[in-house]
């Protein structure tokens, strides 16, 4: 054959594939031509002195949380976080009709023994958080602001709002400081801090945000002329005369204002809280804002000023919760207050805050359940950091502070608290700022020096939850055997979905089994240092 013919041939050869190929793109099933899903952007890890790592985040790159898939009756998928590094690392399984292991641990399923309907979880938008986020590039706000409140990220439900300043502002305020005796609050006004840092971040999570967003408010103190030390913080700092009076009516005024100033605004409230921590009010040197109520002072103004107020103004969908302080407190506070029916109708829930859990018996909770089943219970503040000998206040990398976020959120949804907020969405290097020099640590740091941010390990062992317990979800019983003080764990349901949370604080890994009467048998490999949440659905 000439080089020409064989030239002409091999073109035709050419041709003819071509065409085979072409035929095969269009009549093959779609499959073959569709693009894997791409993989999530994994944490970028970086090590200070602390046990773990944190993730870093700048304007280009920021890591993501896996997407929960849809998932056929006897499919499951777990996610796991670690002191070891791991960051919501997935992994698929399903449930077997037999199950050939014995391990020593297991934890049997049993959804028809309900408790309580959860709220949520979330972050405080304080001024410090404003101040944090805002110090960086646009693009990295975004990143952090989408790790939190996106499907993206870890997606808080809830948001708690200082009414006014409180010590993580850059100076002491409320809302009419230069007008004494203003008692029908005509000069009141919202503040710089609000229009900058609070109300344009709480404007972006809802718009972010594919979970309807609930935002409770909290006073930290009434204007200084209003209180017997005529002073934001200290001892002594109480309203002045007594319920019933024109110096409580103006103070239950200041909190319909508030309302009704960031509806105006474009927020509105879930629900208000009496007064932030009033037991600190007693306390001689206390360094911060804060006002003081015993439970007969709060039971009396709730029942006489603020209840009746908020009720004349139009704001009865707008629930109040009385506490919003420490277990300790718990139930006698609530026995007081809730014990009058006068006041007990203005009420909802009772909020609580976890400082001194480390000495407190959750018990607590339990018998302030059952002495008063119609209110719920519901995790108004917590931060790592807050005792007066933690030194640093910011560890970065701290692995043990997310476990104790993880541990204590446990045990509260274990004795009918309905959900969790955290503190400060967001601080700086130094856990400020803080006017009082009150710093503490947060789930997410800011460097605005580098223009990035770091997520440290509370901020995933909190996704842990707020990324698969939505509102509406129910607590369902679940029982271990055995009984190991270094496993702590919870189940819950979400229409078919079942979500299992296990924290393994031991330096060991366990070899489980999870039962489900409706699926079958479930092994597992829990992994030392870790926490896992598993879902499935039926």
């Amino acid at each position: 054959m000439s080089y020409k013919a064989a030239s002409a041939l091999l073109v035709a050869s050419l041709l003819v594939v071509g065409a085979i190929c072409a035929l095969l793109v269009v009549f093959l099933p779609d499959q073959q031509t569709e693009e894997k899903e791409p993989e999530p952007r994994k944490c970028s890890p970086k090590y200070f002195t602390y046990s773990s790592n944190v993730c870093v985040c700048n304007s280009t790159y920021c890591d993501v949380v896996p997407t929960i898939p849809t998932l056929n009756s006897g499919e499951a998928v777990s996610y796991t976080s670690s002191k070891a590094g791991k960051r919501f690392e997935k992994m698929e399984h399903s449930f077997q009709t037999e199950s050939n292991t014995s391990p020593e641990v297991s934890f049997s399923i049993n959804s028809s023994t309900r408790y309580q309907t959860l709220k949520g979880f979330g972050g405080a938008f304080t001024d410090a958080a404003g101040i944090n986020i805002f110090s960086l590039p646009t693009a990295a706000q975004e990143h952090l602001m989408r790790s939190y409140f996106s499907s993206d990220g870890i997606e808080y439900n809830v948001g708690r709002i200082p009414m006014g300043g409180c010590d993580f502002s850059t100076r002491p305020y409320t809302y009419n400081d230069d007008s004494p005796g203003d008692f029908e609050m005509k000069n009141f006004s919202l503040t710089l801090e609000d229009f900058v840092y609070k109300i344009p971040l709480i404007h972006r999570a809802v718009a972010m945000n594919a979970r309807k967003m609930s935002f409770f408010a909290s006073p930290w103190s009434a204007p200084s002329w209003m209180k017997k030390n005529n002073a934001l913080w200290g001892g002594n700092g109480f309203l002045k005369g007594v319920a019933g009076d024109e110096n409580h009516k103006a103070w239950a005024l200041y909190f319909s204002r508030f309302i009704e100033e960031y509806e105006r605004n474009g927020v509105q409230l879930w629900a208000v809280t009496a007064q932030n921590e009033p037991i600190d009010g007693f306390a001689k040197n206390f360094s911060f804002n804060c006002m003081g109520f015993t439970p007969e002072q709060q039971r009396d103004f709730i029942k006489m000023d603020l209840g009746p107020g908020l009720h004349s103004r139009g704001h009865d969908d707008v629930i109040l919760m009385i506490g919003d302080d420490q277990r300790l407190v718990l139930p006698s506070w609530p026995q007081v207050v809730l014990s009058d029916p006068d006041a007990a109708k203005y009420i909802s829930g009772i909020g609580v805050h976890w400082y001194m859990d480390w000495i407190t018996d959750p018990n607590r909770l339990t018998k302030t359940h059952e002495n008063f089943t119609d209110y719920f219970i519901f995790g108004t503040e917590a931060c790592a950091s807050a005792m007066p000998w933690v030194d640093p206040k910011v560890r970065l990398g701290h692995w043990e502070s997310g476990q104790r976020y993880s541990e204590d959120i446990l045990e509260d949804l274990n004795h009918w608290v309905t959900g969790w907020t955290d503190w400060n969405l967001a601080l700086d290097m130094g856990g400020g700022p803080n006017w009082a020099n009150n710093f503490v640590d947060s789930p997410i740091i800011v460097n605005k020096e580098k223009g990035e941010f770091y997520k440290q390990p509370m901020f995933y062992h909190m996704g842990h939850f707020s990324k698969f317990l939505g509102e509406g979800s129910i607590r369902i019983e679940v029982v271990g055997s055995p009984q190991d003080g270094d496993l702590k764990y919870a189940a819950f349901m979400d229409g078919n979905s079942i979500i299992f949370v296990v924290l393994n604080k031991s330096d060991s890994i366990i070899e489980a089994k999870i039962t489900d009467k409706t699926l079958g048998f479930l092994d597992i490999t829990i992994g030392r240092y870790s926490i896992q949440t598993y879902t499935w659905s039926r």
